[in-house]
């Protein structure tokens, strides 16, 4: 039977329809691939660009990727009453070649969550909190720095081996599962990641974002992350590097006032990335 020009159109439509839908439901990444920059090996700076999950300001992530058998980190803490300093500060009165923010934190600037300076305990564990960051075990034969996450691994203060240790809310867990809710709360975010081959990731975002479509676009981010937490966001959210002849520095604000100056928060509790001795 010979086919009609009504028959055609059929046939082409038969293939157009689901050529547009797998654009319109498939188009892409979350964001453009990062391009990596070596600030010394062991040590890369990149932006993920466009990260769709922006709700306010720049959709900029800038990242920065350590390989913890070259770079060591450690737990910064302000004395007891004392507000702490902005993560710049942190870094030029440490030495660091990097620093960012920790945990969650109370309206009272105190440390939310277990925290262990140098084999100290600062700060108790919280149960509602299942991140854990740690570092810089006593133990060589331990991964020198790692992301655990609570629900499955145990963890016991009083008989860790690690010296550093930060607790924070889990925002991604190693079955790809996002771990928090739905919501509309927009803020200046910073994560805390460890990948696939065991770097530890730094995340901070230039925008405002929520926490559960932040975790998505990370899916989606080709890091290869395996456990990513989230520390405290809004005005603590902070990264302050400085490598050489590079710096970066960006500093979360609050929501009430996008558009005017804002002061920069002191952080009652910072981490800190230095060159392993």
């Amino acid at each position: 039977m010979p086919c009609t020009p009504a028959k055609r159109r059929l046939r082409l439509a038969a293939v157009a329809i689901p050529l547009l839908l797998g654009l319109a439901l498939g188009a892409g990444p979350a964001h453009e691939p990062a391009r990596w920059r070596e600030l010394r090996p062991g040590l890369e700076f990149a932006f993920l660009q466009n990260v769709a999950s922006a709700r306010s300001g720049s959709a900029r992530v800038a990242v920065l990727r350590v390989d913890p058998a070259r770079f060591s980190f450690r737990v910064l803490a302000a004395p007891a009453g004392q507000a702490g300093l902005t993560a710049g500060q942190w870094r030029r009165a440490s030495g660091a070649l990097a620093v960012f923010n920790a945990g969650q934190y109370t309206a009272e600037r105190k440390y939310l969550g277990h925290l262990m300076q140098d084999g100290k305990t600062l700060s108790r564990p919280v149960p509602q909190q299942d991140g854990l960051f740690l570092a810089e075990p006593a133990d060589e034969s331990l991964p020198r720095a790692r992301v655990i996450d609570q629900r499955y691994t145990a963890y016991d203060p009083a008989s860790s081996p690690y010296r550093q240790a930060a607790q924070s809310l889990m925002l991604v867990d190693r079955f790809g599962q996002v771990r928090v809710r739905r919501s509309n709360r927009v803020a200046h975010r910073t994560a805390v990641a460890e990948d696939d081959q065991g770097r530890i990731l730094v995340l901070v975002t230039e925008g405002g974002h929520t926490l559960w479509e932040l975790a998505h676009a990370l899916l989606a981010s080709g890091l290869g992350l395996r456990e990513v937490m989230s520390m405290d966001g809004g005005p603590e959210s902070q990264l302050d590097v400085k490598v050489d002849q590079f710096s970066y520095q960006q500093f979360g604000r609050a929501p009430a006032a996008p558009d005017l100056p804002w002061l920069r928060q002191p952080l009652p509790a910072a981490l800190a990335v230095l060159p392993r001795q």
